[in-house]
């Protein structure tokens, strides 16, 4: 790893794709960072977002956990955590971007990761048709660079992803409550609540994490 990178960002890669006009992987500090559109998601900050989340919800405590899916892929920094924490865990990664799946393979080791596919697909038609076992967990973090897309906030695509969960299941979802996302993510956790008995909230940063259930 270039010792350049504990003075200033070296970038390894750069690539474009139909949906994102600038992706980067970036060696900071010894380590691969990667940034879509100008916006880091991947590394030790997404990493701590997810941290508190985790503790905020009790995501790790007493859950039996077999099979993941994981809607929003990017440098799959919450794959790896979420293989930690159920190592014996079957976990499936969407993303419509198949630069980033790429990038996620060669850079960030999700290629060698088991127990773990990825499929290059728009998550709302893969929640639509998805026909095969249901997920004890989805993770919905979807971004395109520093933005939600406004699907995620519909009745429609909520009532897909929850049409996917076990008997026991629950939906963790990464979303945002910066200007311009206040009011939408008041109307997101109103949605939930009318699909879920138990919906709560967890804010950090920039960001506002719901699990629901």
């Amino acid at each position: 790893m270039n010792w350049l990178s504990y003075i200033f960002p070296q970038t390894v890669a750069r690539a474009s794709s139909p949906y994102n006009r600038d992706i980067r992987v970036n060696v900071e500090n010894g380590t691969y960072k990667l940034l879509v559109n100008g916006a880091r998601e991947s590394g030790a900050y997404i990493a701590s977002l997810w941290r508190h989340a985790f503790r905020s919800f009790g995501v790790t405590k007493k859950r039996e956990v077999k099979n993941i899916l994981v809607l929003g892929v990017a440098g799959g920094t919450i794959i790896h955590m979420l293989h930690k924490a159920y190592p014996e865990s079957r976990i499936t990664g969407v993303d419509i971007d198949a630069v980033i799946l790429d990038i996620g393979k060669t850079h960030f080791g999700l290629g060698a990761l088991p127990r773990f596919r990825s499929v290059c697909r728009d998550a709302r038609k893969f929640v639509s048709a998805y026909k095969g076992v249901r997920f004890d967990l989805v993770v919905v973090d979807i971004y395109v660079g520093p933005d939600v897309p406004d699907f995620v906030l519909t009745s429609k695509f909520e009532r897909n992803v929850k049409k996917l969960l076990s008997q026991n299941g629950f939906v963790l979802i990464n979303y945002l409550r910066q200007p311009g996302y206040e009011e939408k993510a008041v109307k997101l956790q109103n949605i939930l609540q009318t699909l879920y008995n138990n919906v709560r909230s967890a804010d950090i940063h920039n960001n506002r994490f719901f699990l629901a259930q």
